[in-house]
This record gives C-alpha cells, sequence and structure tokens, in this order.
C-alpha cells in the first residue's frame, strides 16, 4: 500500500514539475518574440511555414498583435491573412474562415485586389475541404475576378487550378484536362517569379496525372507524374514527392504490376505515418487493397479495403473513391462466401452511386454556366457601345451558319462510320454460335473462373441466352435467379465478376443486341413503331428502349432504321 502511494505522489509531482517547464518554456518562447519587429517576425513566418506551420501560426499571431498595437491596418490585415493561411495548413478549417471574413472586411476597406484574390480563394479552399463545393465554387469565382483586376497570370492560373479541381472531383475529366493544359502554357510563358512559377507547374502537372489516371489513361499520366517528380525533390518538398509517388503505383496498378503497386504504396503508407499524416493513408490502403484482390488474395484484400473505409469515416473524408472501395469489397466478401457482408457493401455501393451522380450533374452544370459561359458574355459587354451589337450579331450569325454546316456535315460522316461499325459487330453477333461461345467467358484481364458454382451458372446463362428468355417483358433479376436455381445476390455478383457489367446492363445488352439483328434482317419489323419494336424486344417503354439503344450503339433506333433503309435502296 505505502508503495502504491509513493508512486502516486510521484507521477503528481513529476506532473507538476512538467506543466511548470513547459509553461516557463513557453513564456520565454513568447518572451522572445516581444522584441523583434514586424518584418522580422513574418520572415521567420515564412522560413518555417512548409516545415512547421504550428510554428508559422505563432509568428503570424505574434505579428498580428503587434501591427494591432502600433494601429497599423495594412500590416494588421496580411498578418491575419497568414494567420488564417497557417491554420488552413493545420487543418483548423473553420477557425481559418472566421479569421478570412475579418481579412476580406478590411481589404475591402483598403481596396487591396490582390489580399481580396488571396483571401476568397483561401476561403473556398477551406469549404471545400468541409465537402461545401458550391459554396467553395462561389468564392473560387470571385477570387477569379479579382485575380483579373490585379493582372498576374499566376493567380489567374492558380484560380483556374482550383475551379478545374472541382471539375476533377465531380467526374468532368475531360474538361479539368483542358482546363489545366491551359494553365501549363500559361505557365510556360510566364518570366516572372521562378521559383513561384515552378511550384504553380508542379501543381497542374500533379493535377494532370491525377486526372489521366482517373479516365485509365497511364501512359499519358505517367508522362506528366515524371514531369512533376522532376521539380519535386525528395529532400526538399516531401509532400509532394509522396504524392507523385502514389501515382506511381496507382500507375502500375493499371499497368497490372500489381506486386510493384503494393511495394510503391507501402512505402507512401510509412511515410504518412512517420510524419503522422494518418489522413492520407486512405488512397495507399486503397490501392493495397485492390491489388491483393487481383492476385486473388481475398482475405488481405478485404482487410486494406476496410482500413480505407475506417481512415475515411475516421477523418470524415470527402474520398472519391470510396464507392469503389464498396465494389471490391462486396466482390471479395463473395468470393470468401461472406454473403451477408457482400450484400451489405453492394447495398452501400449502390445507395452512394445515386447520390453521387445527382451532386455531380448540378455542380458541373454551375461550373459551365458560371466559370466557361459568363466569361464569354463579359468579354462581350466590353465591347464599344456603338458597334457591339453589330459585331455580335454578325459574328453570331455567321458562326451559327458555319458551325451547323461543319456540324451536320460531321455528323453524316460520323452516324455513317458508326452505321458501318454497327455491321460488322452485328456480322459478328450472327456468327454461329460455336465461333460465338466464348462470351460466356470472362475476358483475358479478369479473374479465372475457379467457382463450381459460378461456372455452373455461367453455363446455365448461356442456355437462357440461346432461349431468349431476356425478350420477356417480366425477365428481372428474381425471374432469372429462379430459373437457375440460386439467388439474386449471388447472381448479380457472378454477372459482376465475370460479365464485368451489372445486370440491369447485361439484360439490356442481350435484348439490344438481338433487336440489331432482326431489324437488319426482317423489313416488316422496321416498319413497325418504336413502341412496337420496344414491347417486341422486352422493354416496357419506348423511351427506356431508345436511350439503351443509344447508349450501346452510339446511335437512336430511328437512325439506324434510316440507315438500313437506305443501304437498301443503294
Amino acid at each position: 500500500m505505502y508503495l502504491t502511494k509513493l508512486s502516486s505522489s510521484t507521477l503528481l509531482f513529476t506532473g507538476i514539475a512538467i506543466l511548470f517547464f513547459c509553461s516557463l518554456s513557453l513564456n520565454a518562447q513568447t518572451d522572445s518574440l516581444q522584441g523583434k519587429s514586424y518584418e522580422e517576425l513574418i520572415g521567420l513566418y515564412d522560413t518555417t511555414f512548409y516545415e512547421d506551420p504550428a510554428k508559422a501560426n505563432m509568428y503570424a499571431a505574434a505579428a498580428y498583435e503587434l501591427a494591432k498595437k502600433n494601429g497599423d491596418q495594412e500590416k494588421l490585415v496580411i498578418a491575419k491573412y497568414y494567420v488564417a493561411r497557417s491554420k488552413y495548413y493545420l487543418t483548423k478549417y473553420s477557425e481559418s474562415t472566421k479569421d478570412l471574413e475579418e481579412v476580406i472586411r478590411i481589404a475591402t476597406e483598403i481596396s487591396d485586389n490582390v489580399l481580396l484574390y488571396k483571401s476568397h480563394s483561401l476561403k473556398g479552399n477551406n469549404l471545400f475541404e468541409q465537402n461545401k463545393h458550391h459554396e467553395s465554387l462561389d468564392l473560387y469565382l470571385k477570387a477569379k475576378k479579382y485575380a483579373k483586376l490585379t493582372d498576374n497570370p499566376l493567380f489567374i492560373a492558380r484560380i483556374n487550378i482550383s475551379i478545374a479541381f472541382i471539375k476533377k472531383f465531380h467526374k468532368d475529366y475531360e474538361e479539368a484536362i483542358n482546363v489545366l493544359l491551359e494553365n501549363l502554357k500559361l505557365l510556360e510563358q510566364y518570366d516572372g517569379d521562378e521559383k513561384k512559377k515552378k511550384n504553380n507547374q508542379r501543381t497542374v502537372l500533379m493535377q494532370l496525372a491525377d486526372t489521366y489516371l482517373r479516365i485509365k489513361k497511364p501512359k499519358e499520366a505517367e508522362h506528366y507524374n515524371d514531369l512533376a517528380l522532376k521539380l519535386s525533390p525528395k529532400e526538399e518538398f516531401h509532400d509532394a514527392y509522396y504524392w507523385g509517388f502514389m501515382n506511381k503505383a496507382i500507375i502500375e496498378y493499371q499497368n497490372k504490376n500489381f506486386e510493384k503497386s503494393i511495394e510503391y504504396s507501402r512505402q507512401v503508407e510509412t511515410y504518412y505515418k512517420n510524419t503522422n499524416k494518418l489522413s492520407n493513408l486512405a488512397t495507399p490502403y486503397f490501392y493495397i487493397g485492390k491489388s491483393f484482390y487481383e492476385l486473388g488474395n481475398n482475405s488481405q484484400a478485404v482487410e486494406y479495403l476496410e482500413k480505407a473505409i475506417a481512415i475515411s469515416d475516421e477523418f470524415k473524408l470527402d474520398f472519391q473513391e470510396k464507392k469503389e472501395v464498396y465494389r471490391y469489397l462486396d466482390l471479395a466478401h463473395s468470393l470468401l462466401g461472406n454473403s451477408k457482408k457482400a450484400n451489405e457493401y453492394s447495398i452501400m455501393f449502390y445507395e452512394l452511386d445515386k447520390k453521387n451522380d445527382s451532386l455531380d450533374i448540378a455542380l458541373n452544370n454551375r461550373i459551365n454556366k458560371e466559370h466557361d459561359i459568363i466569361p464569354l458574355q463579359e468579354e462581350i459587354e466590353s465591347l464599344d457601345k456603338n458597334t457591339k451589337y453589330l459585331y455580335v450579331f454578325s459574328g453570331i450569325l455567321l458562326t451559327i451558319l458555319v458551325s451547323f454546316f461543319i456540324w451536320f456535315k460531321q455528323r453524316q460522316k460520323r452516324n455513317k462510320k458508326r452505321f458501318q461499325e454497327l455491321l460488322i459487330t452485328i456480322e459478328k453477333l450472327e456468327q454461329p454460335k460455336k465461333k460465338n461461345s466464348q462470351k460466356i467467358i470472362p475476358k483475358e484481364t479478369s479473374n479465372t473462373v475457379t467457382d463450381k458454382n459460378a461456372l455452373q451458372i455461367l453455363k446455365d446463362l448461356e442456355k437462357f441466352e440461346e432461349k431468349e428468355f431476356y425478350l420477356r417483358k417480366d425477365c428481372t433479376l428474381s425471374y432469372v435467379a429462379k430459373k437457375l436455381k440460386t439467388n439474386t445476390t449471388y447472381l448479380s455478383n457472378v454477372i459482376n465478376t465475370h460479365k464485368e457489367k451489372s445486370f440491369k446492363s447485361y439484360l439490356s445488352e442481350l435484348r439490344i443486341n438481338a433487336a440489331l439483328i432482326q431489324l437488319k434482317n426482317n423489313p416488316k419489323l422496321r416498319s413497325y413503331t418504336v413502341k412496337a419494336i420496344a414491347e417486341e424486344f422486352g422493354f416496357k417503354r419506348p423511351e427506356t428502349f431508345s436511350r439503351a439503344f443509344k447508349t450501346q450503339t452510339n446511335m437512336y433506333p430511328s437512325n439506324y432504321i434510316k440507315n438500313l433503309e437506305n443501304q437498301q435502296i443503294t
């Protein structure tokens, strides 16, 4: 008992002593700043910002208090911006946003366009990190207006990069690439501060690499990623280097070098753990998990994929790959025989897919309108009032005529090409069943069918296709599962894994293929209405049939029929 009491007393004394010395250390540190000038404090902020943002925040706060004491508004507002900037890097987004409201108020009073651009841009970054993407876009658009007033091409490039990032985040990848490539050209022509130029080039190159990876173009991604890594030596730019190194892991994954992808991802994992940047672990965990799945190690796949979800949830990340994580967890658990868990993740996948699609469409419509269309309107309004209407009217009329002619010719050429490609496809579909029997075998990139149950289902699906049960209007997942004497979850997983498509896509593809062949060979069927044709091939509504036909063939049924009739005439 005595020993226990002594131990507790010792611990209490030690704790008090530590607090005392920490207090002395903090006071000594604060006292050491009191003798420094505003310029010295800002200099210390600049030199420590990237290595130690917490210390940089302390210097900026001291500079702010000094400027406030001296009543110097211009110095005060700059120091306050630096406080907000360091808080952003410390992930204190709400505090940073609150500080920026004061910066924006004072910068407006003193008409400082540079600071108004920077503060609106930084506030947009804060809101983006808090998943408030619409509000973030509002602030980026305001920042862009102030950037134009400064006539600084770097500011315009930076804000365009932020807008491109939102485009990329919401899957408007081609537009994001266009914006980034335009800004890369703009930066190449910039002859100002070389360090700032390289910093912005590094950002654009990394965003380009990431965007190309999202549309599965590893060759283009590798080109821009290598350029970015040349501007990011490991000793000087740790975070940028490992961002690029993670891109290398993703490139290896897309090139099907799964073991190499795991090796690179583990190095990135080690760096983030050693630097306590745990919120960044979701991506390396995701690619380690996916790679294990492709290598057939489903237990390890589940372990790392669930780690990725845990990190995403713990840090409340807007993790773009979350939907895909759910899909792979569904597949991995199915192969492990955990049908209950597989079904849970399947539901999560479809719910998130539906939610993301609606958000992407809404935000991309806003970006296209306010980032792409409004700037064009502003240029028109800047013309001289006496001549602008004539120029605008003439320009629009000429543009419409030329555009219509080019569009019409290109459309004719495109439709002709699509029709010829369709005929080749139909010819393959009409080949004898023996030659076409490989349809039930997965593609070369798919997993080999080792599950006896899955193999049996694939054989039964072949019979299902031969008997054309898919043309029934009541052909649903439940109907097919009952026919094949299995359950809907397992059937769905087999089709997802081995046909590499959802049941809905699989059924639609069979029906459209049948329509293509019969419309080609049956002139009487071509005289039916679209509604009657749709019903003939199992579709309940003509709109659904037309949409599915266009998705699969890039051509509406009416255009296909017209081309068939024209071919017969000629």
